[in-house]
């Protein structure tokens, strides 16, 4: 079997001659490298590619149907991976180990058993969590929690992680908020939700987010949600420089959820996100992905500053801590008896 087939799409070209210098060193085939705006529906056709590798920055010029073609093509897209960090940097190994790791995932690469046992960040991908067995027989569709996962730079990575390692069948349901170029939203339910149990989906007007999905908030419009747990699309944009603004999601789905709302935090550039958890009540379940392993970890770190902040983990271990959380509140809400009926 040869090496798998990696096309990319960069137009910056710095970034293009790392990403082939890197994907060769890995033991990958660069089947094809150019700018975006030389992304064609024929080019797209004619390469036999595994996977593909696309950066798109908002000042390019990019032909929409060789975009769609591209998403519905058979090989996996990966967007969202961070830019190559000078390789004379320190991070540039660890950048470079994420990208092996999005790629093998993508292309169902086998690492080598000497390699995985080397190296810590492919053993965690192997650390298994259990489904409670107080939720073994729920059947219930309304969440017990709905919580905002927010991010940037770096997120759908550090998102995926989290995502890939719960369990089916928690009473939660979740609404992504990642900053992204609008092109890229129905790709990026593709690429955070691969190998999840849970069901990423974006925005349908009308429908119902339901325990075990994952609403991806919408990029151009705002949204809200009603009644029992109905989504109802907005059709103006949303406050500030990015969209889905993360302070803006934050404030729809506490403004409906309140006692069910919790929010993560992972990698990301800025604050946003900081202003609405300064204004959340105190205890409310508001965590961060730990900002040493972040790809950017300014968004993170703003919202510590709050003071608001009650959890800081990595992705395994945010997903633990939200498998033991949820267990208690269960319990809790459900299972405990009040005072007066013990004895």
């Amino acid at each position: 079997m040869g090496s798998p087939r990696v096309a990319v799409i960069n137009s910056d070209l710095l970034q293009q001659r790392v990403l082939a210098e890197s994907l060769e060193r890995l033991g990958f085939e660069v089947v094809l490298n150019i700018p975006a705006a030389r992304m064609t529906l024929a080019l797209i056709e004619q390469t036999e590619a595994d996977a593909w590798l696309v950066t798109v920055r908002d000042d390019d010029e990019v032909c929409g149907e060789s975009f769609d073609s591209l998403l519905d093509g058979d090989a996996p897209v990966l967007v969202g991976m961070d830019d190559a960090p000078d390789n004379n940097c320190t991070s540039f190994l660890r950048w470079e180990k994420k990208l092996l790791t999005k790629l093998r995932d993508l292309t169902d690469t086998p690492a080598p058993a000497a390699e995985v046992s080397q190296v810590p960040w492919a053993q965690k991908q192997h650390r298994e969590i259990l489904l409670p067995a107080v939720f073994a027989d729920d059947t219930r569709k309304l969440p017990l929690q709905i919580f905002v996962l927010g991010a940037s730079l770096g997120g759908p990575e550090a998102v995926k992680e989290f995502l890939d390692v719960l369990p089916e069948g928690l009473p939660v349901a979740f609404v992504y908020a990642q900053h992204i170029d609008q092109r890229f939203e129905q790709a990026l339910c593709q690429a955070v939700g691969r190998h999840s149990l849970y069901q990423l989906k974006n925005v349908e007007n009308a429908a119902v987010l339901a325990a075990g999905e994952v609403l991806i908030a919408p990029v151009s419009t705002t949204f809200d949600l009603v009644g029992l747990d109905r989504i109802s699309l907005g059709t103006s944009p949303w406050d500030g420089p990015y969209g889905p603004s993360i302070d803006g999601v934050i404030d729809v789905v506490f403004n409906h959820a309140r006692q069910r709302f919790g929010c993560i935090l992972f990698s990301g550039m800025g604050s946003d996100g900081a202003e609405s958890i300064s204004a959340l009540p105190e205890g409310t379940d508001v965590w961060v992905q730990a900002p040493e392993g972040c790809g950017n970890a300014s968004m993170p770190e703003s919202a510590i500053h709050t003071g608001k902040v009650t959890f800081v983990g990595d992705s395994y271990q945010l997903a633990l801590k939200l498998v033991e959380h949820l267990k208690d509140k269960w319990i809790e809400n459900y299972e405990r008896k009040p005072d007066h009926q013990c004895g």
